[in-house]
């Protein structure tokens, strides 16, 4: 049975959906963290054979004796990996001190910028509109997943983003040259270009990893598509014992879009009425984990829609603000008396 060694599988969050996806395919899935295990999602606590509890991810010495732990445990892990950019070189040593299979040299965000530099593509700086080519590369080399994401130029009080379609060709072709240009294998990619007037593309970042927050999950919705599956069927695969399918792209995508909103705002329509609204183009409504509530609102919703313009009214329609601004304005205006339902509070699906 092949093993994968996944380093800090709580953070980011969607690798709670990556391990629980491998555990579901026939992978044995072995977890390395820093985090109480009690305090685990519970789909990490089913989904995880073992969990090796470290004081701190960041002292190499304990996560090697983790490892080395596992190893004996259970024989040499097929795969190791966090898919969190900050630990990408953490990863690629591990390996190399291991033998596991996988890269072992290079794998920060900036050797693979300056990889992709050396092999002349085109490299510069943040500036303008930001378009991210976000991919699945599989065992023989192949696109197996590739999605378009398009990110704000600068950050907002109500985050809000979202994917393209058609994927555009420049950005393909860019994505696909990185690819090559890494020897890219089993691995997500999540190559950042900028456009700005004036200048022709030029990428900004590489990350082998998958794109952050919850972009995956806007990649599912939109293209219809299991792409945690994706990856988890491509990783069982190196088993010749398991033979999972590899979920095929579907005949057309639509446009998945992320927008947020903070707790201390009253909005001018109240959740009730979003969700009235847009029904079941709603495709998730979740509390965002406590790291990324400063940057990227404090609840957010996902709608799918068939345009741009559909996109834009649901933005609106989400973080459209009162014109009193905040909730303590209101509450001053109203003489303090609170609101029976904190309905401008969207309501998690479960």
């Amino acid at each position: 049975m092949s093993s994968f060694i996944f380093v800090s599988p709580d953070f980011p969050h969607i690798n709670v959906n990556l391990v629980e996806h491998l555990a579901e395919s026939g992978v044995r899935v072995l977890g390395i963290g820093d985090a109480e295990f009690e305090g685990l999602d519970h789909r990490l606590k089913e989904s995880l054979t073992e969990y090796y509890r470290v004081s701190s991810l960041d002292n190499y010495d304990e996560v090697y004796r983790g490892v080395a732990f596992l190893n004996y445990k259970y024989g040499k892990p097929s795969r190791l990996d966090s898919n969190n950019s900050y630990w990408l070189a953490q990863d690629a040593q591990l390996r190399l001190d291991f033998n596991i299979p996988g890269i072992n040299w290079g794998a920060s965000d900036a050797d693979s910028l300056e990889i992709a530099r050396e092999a002349g593509l085109p490299v510069g700086s943040p500036a303008g509109q930001i378009l991210s080519w976000d991919a699945f590369i599989g065992a023989d080399r192949e696109v197996l997943f590739e999605g378009v994401t398009e990110w704000p130029a600068e950050s907002s009080t109500e985050y809000t983003y979202r994917t393209v379609s058609p994927i555009p060709p420049l950005l393909a072709r860019l994505g696909r040259s990185v690819a090559e240009a890494l020897r890219a294998k089993l691995t997500f990619l999540h190559v950042q270009v900028a456009f700005a007037p004036g200048t022709s593309p030029h990428i900004i970042r590489i990350s082998r990893s998958a794109p952050p927050a919850f972009t995956l999950d806007m990649h599912d919705f939109a293209q219809n598509r299991d792409v945690y599956q994706v990856f988890a069927s491509s990783i069982a695969s190196l088993d010749p014992l398991l033979t999972p399918e590899v979920p095929e792209a579907g005949s057309e995508s639509k446009i998945a879009v992320y927008a947020s909103r903070q707790d201390s705002a009253s909005y001018r329509l109240q959740a009730t009425e979003v969700e009235a609204k847009w029904g079941e183009r709603i495709r998730m409504v979740e509390r965002n984990p406590v790291q990324y509530r400063q940057g990227m609102g404090d609840t957010f919703c996902i709608a799918v829609t068939d345009t741009n313009e559909e996109a834009d009214e649901f933005v609106a329609d989400v973080t459209d603000r009162e014109a009193n601004g905040s909730k303590e304005a209101q509450r001053t205006a109203e003489e303090a008396s609170p609101a029976p339902d904190e309905t401008a509070v969207l309501t998690p699906i479960t």
